[in-house]
């Protein structure tokens, strides 16, 4: 993976920019250079928010976020991407045509359509641009509640999860990746029913892979789907499968936070994934 610049792959970030905390790009920067990646960061918004809660979203004009990845294209050219928030649909356009004229290499999605506390942090046609241009990436990881928003259903449970990645598919992910979180398997059980464990449901248009760790006591997490989706484009990068990848990549988020509360930190515990076909 190494490169002009240097010994370590280049990384395009597009995402946005919190105050004060440590979310959104910075928090990208943060995971690409503890995976020994070389990030190059483009600013698409501003957003201003703490004590879990978004109080102004400010979009970058296109033309800025536009200049901003001409230049970064033109002189480092990346050998993957990380996309994050885009503030405005017609910025979503230009950002997915300039990287469709470029050789990227892979490129994770990290949809995401609300805050902390769940404030709309984009429009609705910001919301269609970015499911219009799902088929341009190679992973499309979102959170439970941005998923329900895109499959326009509630995922209360895996049963749930299950419909929802399929309509997710339909609508062009090729891989998608939910993270649900603690979450019941039935929809006929309560959140009381489920395991202590973070679940993530992935689909490929054939097999669901299911990804559990132990759920961790952490009242507030910055910074997690940085480390996710990080990790999964490093993978990615070293050319393994999308299920090893994914694997590692939640694998690694689990030990960031178990490292977050223990003192010293203990052993990493057992991950698993499990597959089995749709039958379709």
């Amino acid at each position: 993976m190494a490169t002009a610049s240097g010994d370590f792959a280049n990384v395009l970030l597009i995402g946005a920019l919190y105050n004060g905390i440590e979310r959104g790009l910075s928090a990208d920067i943060l995971a690409s250079k503890a995976a020994d990646l070389q990030p190059k960061p483009v600013c698409s918004s501003i957003i201003s928010a703490s004590n879990g809660r978004v109080t102004d979203v400010l979009a970058v004009p296109t033309d800025s976020v536009a200049a901003q990845l001409e230049h970064t294209l033109s002189v480092t050219p990346p050998a993957g991407v990380k996309i994050g928030i885009i503030g405005h649909h017609k910025t979503i356009a230009v950002a997915f045509d300039l990287l469709a004229d470029v050789d990227t290499g892979p490129v994770v999605l990290d949809l995401t359509l609300s805050g902390p506390s769940g404030e709309d942090i984009i429009s609705t046609r910001g919301r269609d641009a970015l499911s219009e241009r799902m088929n341009q990436a190679d992973v499309v990881t979102v959170h439970r509640r941005d998923a329900e928003l895109l499959a326009g259903m509630e995922i209360q449970s895996l049963d749930d999860a299950q419909v929802a990645v399929q309509r997710l598919h339909k609508q062009g992910a090729a891989n998608v990746l939910v993270r649900c979180g603690k979450i019941p398997a039935r929809h006929f059980e309560s959140e009381d029913d489920a395991g202590d464990f973070a679940v993530d449901l992935f689909y490929d248009g054939n097999d669901f892979g299911l990804f559990e760790a132990p759920l961790l006591p952490i009242a507030e997490q910055h910074g997690a789907s940085s480390v996710l989706s990080i990790s999964l484009l490093k993978a990615l990068l070293n050319e393994h499968s999308t299920i090893e990848s994914l694997q590692e990549s939640k694998a690694a988020v689990t030990e960031a936070l178990r490292a977050s509360v223990d003192d010293p930190p203990r052993p990493a515990p057992d991950y698993f994934w499990q597959l089995r076909s749709t039958g379709s």
